[in-house]
């Protein structure tokens, strides 16, 4: 009995024993310490979180940028709603100075001639289309008698100076009449002369005011581009009755040179009147070329006179 619990105890021991070696490192177990191992003792032993520190930084960081720029938001937007309060006081305090009246009477007269200026200097082109009458004077001058005429064509404008001063050049092309009819001792004789011109005037403007009425001075330029007469002579004697028609023995000039004035007035922006006068220094017929003598010698200067429409575009 004795040595079977002898037994007994030394089997305990024994077992112990192999436990304590089964750990691992003990003093004396003859194995090196590992300087990595962890003193940790449980379930959790062995999990770490290295980047705790970063994340916890970076939350950080994320706050306080979110906070900044809520606070630069916070103070962008307390800064224009000043600001725009600041301009609706100075706009309103400006309403008070001007006692009510329209900004632009404000104005100063200077800034006001500049801007008017900058917009008088634009080229305006538009169409214009008259009717008139012609005279003729000069020597031999009797038997021409007043007849009609008209043209159309187009136009440019172009202000100077402030719409003071300015210049006007046209293009038309006028379809003239003239008719004569004489009584000579031997009988009757009558002639009617067609012509197309195409009339280039130039004339400078000048304006009384900015709208208003105008007055232009300059010369015209007339090109003849065809026409064609008629020449009819009655015989009417005691002895002798005779009628004679003869084509093309009147030819006018082939150039004519002559000074305008011209005077209007702008019904409305897209309208304007005028009255023109035309005053031809050269001859109206062509002496080189003339076949009747009832005629020859003669010295012809044309006035014409147009009641014309200008429509800007």
């Amino acid at each position: 009995m004795h040595f079977g619990k002898f037994n007994f105890v030394a089997a305990i021991v024994l077992t112990m024993s192999l436990g304590a070696f089964a750990q691992g490192y003990f003093p004396g177990s003859g194995e090196e310490e590992d300087p990595n191992a962890s003193s940790c003792v449980g379930d959790g032993c062995g999990l770490t979180f290295p980047n705790q520190e970063s994340a916890s930084n970076v939350e950080d960081e994320t706050s306080a940028t979110v906070i900044d720029s809520t606070a630069a938001t916070d103070s962008t937007v307390v800064s224009d709603s000043t600001k725009a309060t600041a301009s609706a006081e100075e706009y309103e305090d400006a309403d008070e100075e001007d006692d009510g009246r329209p900004y632009y009477i404000n104005e100063s007269a200077s800034e006001y001639a500049a801007r008017k200026e900058g917009f008088s200097k634009s080229l305006t082109f538009g169409v214009r289309a008259g009717g008139g009458l012609n005279f003729t004077f000069g020597k031999k001058a009797s038997g021409w008698n007043m007849d009609f005429e008209g043209n159309a064509g187009i136009a440019g404008r172009l202000p100077l100076y402030r719409k003071t001063l300015g210049v006007q050049a046209e293009l038309n092309f006028t379809y003239r009449h003239y008719n004569y009819a004489n009584d000579v001792s031997y009988g009757h004789n009558e002639a009617e002369i067609k012509e197309i011109i195409v009339d280039i005037p130039m004339m400078l403007q000048y304006f009384f005011d900015e709208d208003g009425l105008f007055i232009n001075f300059g010369l015209n330029l007339g090109l003849k581009m065809g026409g064609e007469s008629t020449f009819r002579q009655t015989i009417d004697t005691e002895d002798q009755y005779a009628k004679d028609k003869r084509s093309n023995t009147l030819p006018t000039s082939g150039v004519e040179i002559g000074g305008i004035v011209d005077i209007g007035y702008p019904i409305t922006r897209w309208m304007i009147v005028d009255l023109r006068i035309v005053q031809n220094f050269t001859n109206m017929l062509d002496m080189d070329y003339i076949a009747e003598s009832t005629v020859m010698g003669s010295k012809l200067y044309t006035l014409h006179t147009t009641l014309g429409l200008f429509f800007p575009f």
